[in-house]
């Protein structure tokens, strides 16, 4: 059997059919998609409908689950999250549906898939590092082989069987018995870094051989797209010139059947005879101007204190006991300190690198009519990357049975707030947060309130 893995189409047709093309000339068999298949680009409703045609099998990304309802769209940047709802709007109810029902994990012949990390895959972690990557083979044991996307970015990540892991770079290799692999096929779409192909790879479960694909296209028919269905082009970096100039370089450089290859001519007008290029200086004047506004852009960020909770979150009525009530669950060498003051606030200090820890509020009764709950907290932090954390609320029934909220995951520090929707016959709660911790990391004053 020769599986394709495709990960991260983004709603670019274009690019899926370059690559559906390529894997059926190398005599894939089944076609696995790997998360993504809508946001971002133009076309969520017909790539979506042709993924479901072609795919033997799909898990549920990130895009995926706010598109169809299961994940708030607002979690996500400012672009992320237009082209989410954009998508959701594109979808009809069958797709949605579909969408619903896909896994978050995947599990095949001698593999196993998710878009993100294995050890909590609803949380959508991004495999950047070996750090991230060990997590997913603990939790995945038995599995020599486990194909993730969400980055964008083809790697490998190998660990031989004494345990040490390496990043391998993303070229074609055999699987080696005793080892074990976490292969990123990198994007279909959406491309990161240099790349402008359609990116995914092939694995024989034979030969146990893995092949990385990249299937130069056309991008013409992905900016008429844009256009037509009110995308703004700019905001897609491999759209421009010079980009394309790179695009055709490439299928130079890699033969290519004509039907894939990148057309000479683009959707971009070329420069007018006669026009004369801006002197170099001017380029030099700008740029030096542009550098000078985003030093004095993060000096008044610096200096301006971080925003104070809405009125709603000042107020009276927070259900939530003061943070040395609760109780924590902290890795060796993690410091746990409470602030006594009424300001409710909870220093965590990893002694010795990253660490992991939970927070866990006691037992909260239900007040009577309540249909919502507004949780809101500020986090302050000297950590620049790699911090992560969450927050969920826990819902308990009469009976003891346990209803979970959807999990908020932030990556940057300052003010948050969510809403909850109290589901029918809950009596009581609990707030649990959840932490990756790379520095000190304090968490201010949670509040929840009740929303009738």
């Amino acid at each position: 059997m020769r599986v394709a893995f495709f990960a991260d189409v983004h709603a670019n047709l274009p690019a899926l059919e370059a690559a559906l093309a390529d894997a059926r000339e190398r005599g894939a068999t089944h076609l696995i998609h790997l998360g993504d298949a809508v946001g971002y680009g133009p076309q969520p409703a017909e790539t979506l409908a042709r993924l479901r045609q072609v795919a033997a099998a799909a898990v549920l990304g990130n895009h995926d689950a706010a598109a169809c309802g299961l994940l708030d769209p607002a979690l996500f940047n400012p672009f992320a999250r237009e082209t989410a709802e954009r998508a959701a709007l594109a979808l009809d109810q069958d797709a949605k549906a579909w969408l619903r029902d896909l896994p978050y994990v995947l599990e095949g012949d001698g593999f196993a898939c998710a878009h993100g990390g294995f050890d909590d895959p609803e949380a959508f972690h991004y495999l950047e590092t070996k750090e991230d990557a060990l997590p997913s083979l603990a939790a995945m044991p038995g599995f020599p082989l486990l194909a993730v996307g969400h980055t964008h970015i083809p790697c490998v990540f190998a660990q031989d069987e004494d345990g040490a892991l390496r990043r391998l770079p993303p070229e074609d290799f055999a699987l080696r018995p005793g080892c074990r692999y976490v292969v990123n096929p990198g994007s279909v779409g959406f491309p990161r870094g240099d790349r402008l192909t359609a990116d995914y790879l092939l694995y024989d479960t034979v030969t146990r051989r893995i092949a990385f694909r990249a299937v130069p296209y056309d991008l013409a028919p992905y900016r008429l797209a844009l256009v037509r269905n009110g995308y703004n082009p700019m905001n897609y970096w491999f759209l421009s010139p010079s980009a394309r100039r790179r695009q055709t370089e490439q299928a130079f450089l890699r033969p290519t059947r004509a039907s894939s290859a990148p057309s000479p001519s683009g959707p971009f007008r070329p420069r007018r005879a006669g026009a004369k290029p801006l002197p170099k200086g001017f380029w030099a004047l700008l740029l030096a101007l542009a550098g000078l506004l985003a030093v004095a852009f993060v000096g008044l960020r610096a200096l301006t204190p971080p925003p104070a909770p809405p009125p709603a979150a000042q107020a009276g009525g927070n259900l939530l006991p003061h943070l040395s009530l609760w109780n924590a669950e902290a890795a060796p060498g993690l410091l746990c300190q409470a602030d006594p003051a009424p300001g409710s606030r909870l220093l965590l200090t990893p002694a010795q690198g990253p660490a992991r820890a939970a927070l866990l509020s006691p037992l909260i009764p239900l007040p009577e009519g309540v249909d919502a709950l507004r949780l809101a907290f500020r986090t302050a932090s000297r950590a620049q990357k790699g911090l992560r954390y969450a927050a969920r609320v826990v819902f308990l029934r009469a009976d003891g049975s346990q209803i979970l909220d959807d999990r908020h995951d932030y990556k940057t520090t300052g003010f948050q707030a969510y809403t909850a929707r109290v589901p029918s016959g809950a009596t009581a709660l609990r707030v649990r947060f959840a932490f990756d911790l790379p520095a000190a990391f304090a968490l201010i004053e949670p509040t929840l309130t009740p929303i009738r």
